[in-house]
Parts: C-alpha cells; sequence; structure tokens
C-alpha cells in the first residue's frame, strides 16, 4: 500500500517537474526574443513594442478622434503621458492624421501618423509601418530592412536582409531551407544565425520584402513634416 503511495506521489511530482521546466523554458525563450527586439529594432524603443501599437489601433478603431483636433490624456498602449492629434496635409496634399506623445512637461517625446483601411489599423513611424489586423491580435512591422510579426502573448518571426535563406532550428540545431551550400557564407552570418535561434526567433527568409503596399519602401512618417500645421488643440479627452 505505501509503495503504491510512493509510485502516485512520484509520478505527480514528475509531471509537475515538468510543467515547471516548460514554463521556465517558455519564459527564458520570450525574454530572449523581446531583448532580440530591442537589439534589432532600437528606433521603435520604447514606445512602439507591438504590444502597445496593438493596444493604441483597437483604442483609436474604437473612438475617432474630432476632426479639429483634440488632447487626449494616456492614450491607449501610452499610458501616463499626453497626445496631441491633429491633421495636417502633406507636400503631395495627402491629409494625415498625426500624434505627437508627449511627457508630463509637455514635451514631444515621439510622434506617429495614424491611417487604416478596411482590413488594417496602420501606425507609421519613420520608414517603417506597423499594420494591426482589424479581426484579430496580429502585428506586423514593415521597414525597408528588417520585418517583423508578432502575436501576443509573445511569438515573433523576424525577417532581415543579412539572410537569403530561411533559418530553421531542429533540436537546437542550425539549419538552411535548401540544401546547397555556400562557400561565400561567412562565419559571422552564421554566428549571427546562431544567436538568433537561440533567441527563440525565427527567419521568414528572402530579406525584407516590398512595402505592403506594393512599393519597394515606405514613405513613412517623415512625409508628413512638410505639410501645414495642424489646427489648434480644441478638445481634451480620455480614453
Amino acid at each position: 500500500m505505501e509503495w503504491g503511495m510512493y509510485l502516485v506521489f512520484g509520478f505527480f511530482a514528475f509531471i509537475a517537474f515538468i510543467i515547471w521546466h516548460a514554463i521556465r523554458d517558455n519564459r527564458r525563450n520570450m525574454a530572449k526574443q523581446e531583448a532580440y527586439f530591442s537589439s534589432m529594432f532600437p528606433d521603435l524603443v520604447p514606445y512602439f513594442h507591438p504590444k502597445n501599437v496593438l493596444e493604441f489601433v483597437r483604442g483609436r478603431l474604437a473612438q475617432a478622434p474630432a476632426r479639429g483636433g483634440m488632447r487626449v490624456k494616456d492614450p491607449p498602449g501610452f499610458a501616463a503621458h499626453i497626445a496631441d492629434v491633429s491633421f495636417e496635409t502633406d507636400k503631395k496634399g495627402r491629409e494625415r492624421e498625426v500624434w505627437r506623445i508627449l511627457d508630463e512637461a509637455n514635451r514631444e517625446v515621439t510622434r506617429f501618423f495614424f491611417d487604416s483601411d478596411a482590413k488594417d489599423g496602420m501606425v507609421r513611424v519613420g520608414e517603417g509601418k506597423f499594420r494591426v489586423a482589424r479581426n484579430q491580435d496580429r502585428v506586423r512591422y514593415w521597414h525597408p530592412d528588417r520585418e517583423f510579426k508578432w502575436t501576443p502573448p509573445g511569438t515573433w518571426k523576424f525577417t532581415s536582409r543579412v539572410f537569403d535563406q530561411q533559418v530553421e532550428t531542429d533540436h537546437g540545431m542550425v539549419t538552411f531551407s535548401d540544401s546547397s551550400s555556400s562557400s561565400s557564407r561567412t562565419a559571422a552570418t552564421a554566428a549571427a544565425a546562431a544567436g538568433i535561434v537561440a533567441a527563440g526567433g525565427t527567419f521568414d527568409g528572402g530579406g525584407a520584402s516590398a512595402g505592403w503596399d506594393g512599393k519597394s519602401s515606405d514613405s513613412g512618417a517623415s512625409d508628413g513634416d512638410g505639410g501645414g500645421s495642424g489646427s489648434e488643440t480644441s478638445a481634451t479627452t480620455s480614453y
């Protein structure tokens, strides 16, 4: 009878250990992927983590700002900040919805443009553009040199021009998607691939693709800087 109890206890202890080990490894992998995101996309840190962009787009699609401009306290995805929202016209005559994020001293810390279509809400930052699907929690980021896809709670897929093939993992080993070998592939590139895979990320291969709107590069938020200034703030609200 006692041996049976020991066996049952040992079985459940083993199951608990397996679960604990899996949770620990998952947390470590997520931390490594977050670190890789910060190192590969320093221009997006600290304000444009995809989790923040997802939260912002959800809130913005639920409530459009006043056409005359407005000030938003604690905008979605940018807690403890203030946003000045205005509408400007760029050099090409296009109207842009501009969000300027301010700190407590009313100093601008970052800015971006918002746009949307039937499928996605879009946030343009510099040369890059985020797309957030309306009907699912999925964030894609495009830049002329690098891309990523992110889904909560923290699944990443990275793409960079450094790699011309898909990088995959198989029981901890790094392999390339085609069977041919190239003497021109440097040891530094292989080492970089190993580091990325160790971080838990994957690459689509083929480098950063053309822009999602069919262009080779996105006009980015910088296009709007040449436009006329927007209207003065006419309202204050909170999401």
